[in-house]
Formats: structure tokens, sequence, C-alpha cells
């Protein structure tokens, strides 16, 4: 799954952010085309011994776009540690896209490879790169009923880090090696991808607290990924002031493997449904938190480069 490397763990606590004012699955034509788009920035904590954290601010960043075009949403993230301010020179990030049209979507996925079980390997990880990595591309499709996703392998300078998404994926363009295609047939209802299933439950959170003043966790709701499903549900939620904090919980449905997160989003104005902060804990020493921050725009994601 997206989450079993650490740069897509990192991918979805980012992902959360993209999940900003929603449209349903089949939205009412609406004219001329709206973006929003947010800055949010990543903090971090490590654990290089099991006995204490060592807590740094600002160590990346995450750039999130909305785009509603009539009956089209686009959504899109682009997440990552910077190399120059993150613990150890960690070089971890990640992009996502899903565009949705009905009943039809496109996805496509970024990530840097990594399985370190440790601050240690992963510091040991990025001195025996020399020079190059590997990073793995994602392509899906859905029309109807039917899914299917193939990955790429681009090898690439180990210094690209979250800026050179638009180099990466022109690269991953030319010269495609493409792995095995996944299929499933998606069950009825099921979502085109994580970023639109977690809008629609967020959504709903914020719905059932303007029209009737309190929050109930609700159904899950299942989604597809590199020809998997998944099902993403809210485990708790709490109100607070102008925003609602939830614990959520993602389970494959063939394994049964979780995946937690936590995040807090607005109820009112120009942030009902923006997400406010997110927090995640990919590996036992390491634990990420993002927070809103609109007072840099930060890189461009990369569907503003490439429409």
């Amino acid at each position: 799954m997206i989450l079993r490397e650490y740069a897509a763990a990192i991918a979805l606590a980012g992902a959360a952010l993209a999940a900003s004012p929603v449209v349903t699955a089949s939205p009412a034509p609406v004219s001329g085309a709206t973006t929003e788009r947010h800055h949010y920035t990543m903090n971090a904590r490590v654990r290089p011994l099991l006995l204490f954290w060592i807590s740094k601010s600002n160590v990346g960043d995450a750039m999130t776009l909305r785009r509603q075009d009539g009956a089209e949403t686009e959504y899109s993230l682009l997440i990552g540690s910077d190399p120059q301010r993150a613990p150890r020179k960690i070089n971890r990030w990640g992009y996502i896209d899903e565009d949705v049209k009905g009943s039809n979507a496109t996805v496509i996925g970024l990530m840097t490879e990594s399985d370190e079980d440790s601050i240690e390997q992963a510091e040991a990880s990025i001195k025996q790169q020399d020079g190059q990595r590997v990073f793995k591309v994602i392509r899906g499709s859905i029309a109807a009923d039917q899914a299917q996703s193939v990955v790429t392998s681009v090898p690439a300078p180990s210094t690209y880090n979250f800026r050179h998404v638009n180099t990466l994926l022109e690269l991953a363009r030319r010269d495609r090696h493409d792995g095995r295609t996944r299929s499933v047939t998606l069950p009825a209802g099921t979502r085109p991808g994580f970023l639109s299933a977690l809008a629609d439950l967020i959504h709903a959170h914020v719905q059932q607290w303007r029209t009737a003043s309190r929050v109930d966790a609700g159904a899950p709701i299942t989604y597809a990924y590199h020809g998997k499903i998944y099902q993403l549900r809210a485990t708790k939620t709490e109100r607070r002031s102008h925003a609602i904090a939830s614990q959520f919980e993602i389970r494959n449905i063939v394994n049964g493997e979780l995946t937690r997160f936590s995040m807090t989003y607005g109820t009112e104005g120009a942030l009902a449904e923006v997400p406010l902060t997110v927090s995640f804990q990919p590996k036992w020493w390491l634990e990420v938190e993002i927070v809103l921050d609109d007072s840099t725009q930060g890189p461009a994601v990369a569907s503003e480069s490439h429409p």
C-alpha cells in the first residue's frame, strides 16, 4: 500500500491536507473553474533512542491544490522534507494527483523509495545512495467499476527533492519501464482515491456540525489505490472552537493492515473543510506534523505546471 514505505507514509500525512472543500461523486455543472491552494509547514520529531524525542520545526513543506471545473474535480498534493532543514538531512517526499470526472478518474503518484527501520538506517541509506536513487511513479485510471494501475521506476540524482517533481514526472514520461499492471473491480460507491475519500468524509462531518450541532464518526468510505481496495473511517471526532478534531484509520480490506493518523479541520468561513493540522507517525522513530501556513506560497504543485 502507499503507506508501506516511509516516503509514502509522509505522503499520506500530507494527503489529508488535500481534502479541501469537496464536491460529490456526480456534481452539478457550474460555470467557470475555481482553484484553491494552501501551503503547510512540516514539523518533525525523531527518536534516536527509545527513551526520548528530538523535535525540529520547519523541516519541510506541503502544497495542495483543489481545482473544480464543472463536473471535474482535481486534488493535488506535493509534500516533502527539505534536506537542508530536516534532521540528518533526510530527503523524503511524495506527490499525489487525483482527477475525477463522474465515474472516471486518473491518478498519479510519485514517491521516494525507503524501508528504513531506524534513524540510523535512514542516515546510512543517504550515505550509500552514491549520487543516484530510484523513484516510483504510479499511474492509475478508473472507468466505471474497473481500476487499473502500473508502476514506473525512474532513476534520478539523489539530490532531487520535492522541488524537482515536474522534472521527475517528465523523466517518467520519456523513459518508461513499466511493471505489471494491476486491475481490480470496484464495489459500488468506491471512491477513486484517498484524497477524494477523505474529502467526502470531512464534508460529511462539517455538514453534520452545521445542521445538527454535533459530529458522529460516520460510516467508512471505500476507495481504490494501486489495484487494491481500502476503507477509510473516523474512529473518534471531537468538537473544538471553529474546528473538528478527528482520528482516522485506513484498513486494507484484504489483509486487514491498519494505518492511523489524526487531523483538525475548519468548520466556518474560508477555512470550512480545510485541514488545519495533520499528525502521523510512519515509523516508531519518526513523527510528522503538518500545520497550515498560508503566509508563504511555497513551490508549485505539479498540476500547476502540467495542466
